[in-house]
């Protein structure tokens, strides 16, 4: 049995997450559709299913990880999700075949959901170091961003030669991804004394939520600011509206990952700091409105801007749920927060294609800004019931 070490554990988590992450399809593979022959509306259809398959698979393999192994979790996770780019390579305009490559990216996504910041917050505990778990998790979500940024630079310009080029090629860095996997260590779970048996994982978890009313806050708002990941399905619509050049698609998309690395990678310092949870939201409603209002290059630097938003801010609530969770079923918790996310994409996706095929794809960004003020208000009203007091007495405001 290998010995545990906290450096080399930090090392394989943080590259196993990076390359997991280091798909040059995601530069294309929305306008990818869209030059296959696909619709807006059957475009929305696909990103809906995605999030369809991650809500029947969330839960159960929250509940896996919580029972199993997270290390074999994360080790599977990548080969799975390596599958779809392979099916996407010979579809061709095929609809179904796009849709049968997202089943593939949603289970090995559902793999790592909830198992990744479940593992991170057991091994800090275990070495502790536990306070240090906003920077950690920051950190591996900005070495994501920062992945993400590279791909999709070199995926812009790899697709502006062939686009297929992009898709075949995003298989590689999944099969590095398991191969750092394979070296993580995987410490004792936190854990109550008594045994639990797998379906007892997701009634715990279930019964905490509802419970725990900090955690249910903190969960609503994930669900919230997860509409970002819906929109973000059209940017490259988008990009097409605003004149972008294919070969930039690469490019803008590696400003907004950079950014938003730099946002995951800093903001824990910003975690005691009760007023940017309502007035960034606020922030990103204003630009959207002048996104949807003036389709630009220009405006494309806004959009990403409040991805750069998002992403921070689900850095820090990510890492304030975790501190609130008082039960055994961790991972089984964070999935069901994930499982919320794309319940809540499965009815919002069709929605957004709907509303571009009455109106026009821009008021899709406009919709998201009114809903992103009306939740900036929200949030200003309840933010003193988000306080999360951790074991040592301190509270997370």
């Amino acid at each position: 049995m290998q010995t545990f070490s906290y450096n080399s554990f930090l090392r394989n988590y943080y590259l196993t997450s990076f390359f997991y992450q280091f798909i040059f399809a995601y530069a294309i593979y929305t306008v990818l559709f869209n030059i296959r022959g696909l619709t807006v509306f059957q475009i929305s259809l696909l990103l809906s299913w995605r999030a369809l398959v991650g809500v029947l698979l969330e839960v159960p393999t929250g509940a896996l990880a919580d029972r199993w192994s997270r290390r074999k979790m994360l080790i599977i996770a990548p080969l799975i999700k390596s599958i779809c780019f392979v099916i996407w390579y010979f579809a061709n305009g095929n609809f179904y075949l796009y849709a049968l490559g997202f089943v593939f990216w949603s289970t090995g996504s559902s793999f790592v959901s909830g198992t990744t910041e479940a593992l991170l917050y057991d091994t800090l505990t275990y070495a502790g170091k536990k306070d240090d778990y906003e920077k950690v998790l920051g950190r591996m979500k900005s070495y994501q961003w920062i992945a993400i940024a590279l791909s999709t630079l070199i995926g812009g310009f790899i697709a502006g030669y062939k686009l297929d080029l992009a898709v075949a090629f995003s298989v590689l860095p999944l099969v590095i991804s398991t191969i750092f996997a394979v070296k993580l260590i995987e410490v004792p779970k936190i854990a109550t004394s008594a045994e639990v048996h797998y379906m007892e994982y997701i009634q715990i978890a279930f019964n905490e939520i509802k419970t725990n009313r900090v955690l249910l806050y903190l969960v609503i708002y994930l669900l919230a600011i997860s509409v970002f990941g819906s929109l973000g399905g059209f940017d490259q619509l988008y990009f097409q509206l605003a004149k972008l050049p294919i070969f930039a698609f690469g490019i803008a998309g590696s400003l907004g990952a950079a950014s938003s690395a730099v946002g995951t990678y800093y903001i824990y310092k910003l975690k005691k700091l009760t007023s940017v949870f309502y007035l960034l939201p606020l922030v990103s409603s204003i630009l959207l409105v002048l996104v949807a209002k003036y389709p630009s290059i220009p405006m494309i630097v806004m959009l990403l801007v409040t991805y750069f938003i998002s992403t921070s801010l689900t850095v820090l609530m990510e890492a304030k749920m975790q501190h609130s969770i008082r039960s055994v079923s961790r991972a089984t918790i964070t999935s069901a927060s994930h499982l919320g996310i794309n319940l809540f994409a499965i009815l919002l996706t069709p929605v957004f294609g709907l509303i571009a095929r009455v109106w026009h794809l821009q008021a899709i960004y406009l919709v998201t800004g009114l809903f992103m003020f009306v939740f900036a208000t929200w949030v200003f009203t309840v933010r003193k019931k988000m306080v999360v007091e951790t074991t040592n007495g301190h509270n997370l405001d």
